[in-house]
């Protein structure tokens, strides 16, 4: 790489993380003045009757800080692409207002030989989104999923489950899930016929999930076989002693139907264990989630592509102008391959879905990017 790819290279980074910078701040600052409330009642309760004002001040401020602070990883993540076409733009902007590009068109460069740093600067910033993915959001993905009212928190607060239904029809009911330490509350298993009829029922004061045997370990567990040969009124027979329940309901497929974000946080490894068990009606999402995350980042680099020839000129060019056609052709796009990649189109597989906006943008970003006029 020569001293102009690192000038121009430097300089693109620079005005990339300015305008992270700026629209995180931005986003920090709109958020915590409409849920000021929610943060000063947090620190209400935290504080003691008797403490002053600047001290409920600060706590509240400390509330705000510990609830967005996790989330600059979920907010690059998110807009790491539109931001480098951004940061494009300013960069070359400013190379065209001080001649620069002209002075590197006549020392016998060409338009896709200035890109090149431009496009390897946005494959190097593709790169931290994929470490971000599988490193740091599965780290902080509780604390991305609290609501504001639970900013103090170390991570999810426990719910109750709801009737829900594993691979092997079996149900599941429980009075509340503590996410923190993988634990069910006054669970109920119900196992049914073929015919969706109940033949089973399992209660225990509490369970905990086992990761080696895939299953739930039951702290006095009853097991109760319920009689329906000989009436349609099930009847109960004798009590036995239950001490373990075999399901793929696991703590992060209960997390997973609860909060449906979480699929975006896991890291491959963890996709991958769970695409290992039995078929679950999540299986389709985590699919989706496991391939759109490295073709998403072919796709931005694609999309700065199409962008390039809006602003990288022989001649100087007006930015507002240039800024306004660009969004004009660029934001719907994004929508679109968005849409694509994340929502589940009636008759596609998960796997064609994420690749569609990748076939159809390969020839577009190439064609864009071969027809500079240089």
């Amino acid at each position: 790489m020569t001293r102009i790819d690192r000038h121009i290279a430097f300089r693109m980074l620079a005005n990339f993380g300015l305008l992270f910078l700026l629209l995180y701040l931005f986003a920090v600052v709109i958020d915590i003045i409409l849920n000021l409330e929610a943060f000063s009642a947090i620190a209400k309760e935290t504080l003691p009757e008797d403490a002053g004002t600047i001290r409920h001040i600060l706590t509240s401020g400390g509330m705000a800080l510990g609830y967005h602070l996790p989330q600059i990883f979920q907010f690059y993540a998110w807009l790491w692409g539109l931001l480098a076409i951004g940061a494009m733009a300013f960069t070359v902007s400013q190379m065209s207002r001080h001649r620069e590009l002209v002075a590197l068109l006549a020392s016998g460069w060409n338009l896709q030989r200035v890109a090149l740093p431009l496009i390897l600067v946005t494959a190097g910033l593709g790169f931290i989104q994929l470490l971000n993915q599988e490193l740091v959001l599965p780290r902080v993905a509780p604390l991305l999923l609290r609501t504001h009212s639970q900013a103090s928190q170390p991570g999810l607060r426990s719910f109750p489950v709801p009737i829900t239904v594993d691979s092997s029809r079996r149900l599941l009911q429980a009075g509340a899930f503590h996410p923190d330490t993988d634990e069910l509350t006054q669970p109920n298993f119900i196992e049914r016929s073929p015919t969706g009829l109940a033949v089973r029922r399992i209660r225990a004061d509490s369970a905990s999930w086992d990761s080696d045997r895939e299953g739930w370990v039951l702290v006095n567990g009853v097991a109760t076989t319920l009689d329906r040969e000989d009436s349609a009124v099930a009847r109960a027979g004798r009590p036995t002693q239950e001490v373990f329940v075999e399901t793929d309901l696991s703590p992060r497929i209960l997390l997973m139907r609860r909060h449906g974000a979480l699929a975006g946080m896991l890291s491959t490894v963890q996709i991958i264990d769970l695409l290992d068990g039995p078929e679950t009606r999540e299986s389709s999402a985590l699919r989706r989630s496991l391939w759109s995350r490295f073709v998403a980042v072919i796709v931005n680099i694609l999309m700065l592509l199409v962008a390039l020839p809006f602003f990288l000129d022989r001649l100087p060019v007006g930015l507002v102008q240039r800024t306004v056609t660009c969004a004009a052709v660029v934001l719907p796009l994004y929508v679109v391959v968005a849409a694509a990649m994340l929502v589940p189109l009636p008759g596609l597989s998960p796997l064609l879905g994420v690749f569609l906006p990748l076939v159809i943008l390969l020839p577009l970003g190439m064609a864009r990017f071969g027809w500079l006029r240089t």
